[in-house]
């Protein structure tokens, strides 16, 4: 499969956004106003990590994935969360799994993190600033869809053995930066492969 592109993106928040309000509606009927707030923002999040994983093209562990993805989500659920904590995990879910199917180093999950968090940033914004949910919702899957520029692998220079790279001596720094990336490296392999 192809990696998603930015007008994609904008699309899947367009329509997440548009989508949110009578969800919001139905579930508030059924559940209350304030469980529906956070069954909403369960849905929502879980609709977006499911179509992360369908557009990332592997089919090794996807499933896996998204059971786990929605037993966390769940979880936070029957655990009477606030619905800040649900927030929080439904963001950490979506870029915790965003760094896994679409980057290949340490520094691209960094920013797939840093790009969730500026998302919920604008988020916050856009409800305290409108009181409306849809905007905050359009403004977070906005900004995710720039996840495409992220590239998967951000590249570095190869530390030599000897301690010393391109004339620089090695910090400890640097080793446990490499040590990180070959751990991921592993766990990626092991979850994707």
């Amino acid at each position: 499969m192809q990696r998603p592109t930015v007008l994609e993106g904008i699309l899947v928040a367009l329509v997440v956004s548009l989508v949110a309000s009578p969800v919001i509606f139905l579930l508030s009927l059924l559940l209350g106003p304030v469980m529906a707030g956070k069954a909403v923002i369960i849905v929502i999040a879980y609709t977006y990590i499911i179509y992360l994983l369908v557009k990332s093209g592997r089919t090794a562990d996807r499933t896996t994935l998204a059971v786990l993805s929605l037993l966390v989500l769940l979880a936070s659920l029957v655990f009477e969360a606030r619905w800040t904590t649900v927030v929080l995990v439904a963001v950490a879910l979506i870029g915790g799994i965003r760094g896994c199917t679409y980057s290949r180093s340490l520094v691209a999950w960094l920013l797939h993190g840093g790009l969730c968090l500026l998302g919920l940033g604008a988020a916050l914004w856009a409800y305290t600033h409108s009181g409306s949910l849809v905007l905050a919702v359009w403004s977070f899957f906005l900004l995710q869809a720039l996840f495409v520029c992220v590239p998967p692998r951000i590249n570095q220079q190869p530390v030599e053995e000897g301690g010393i790279a391109g004339g620089q001596e090695v910090d400890s720094f640097v080793r446990a930066h490499q040590a990180a990336q070959k751990a991921l490296g592993r766990l990626r392999t092991k979850v994707v492969a």
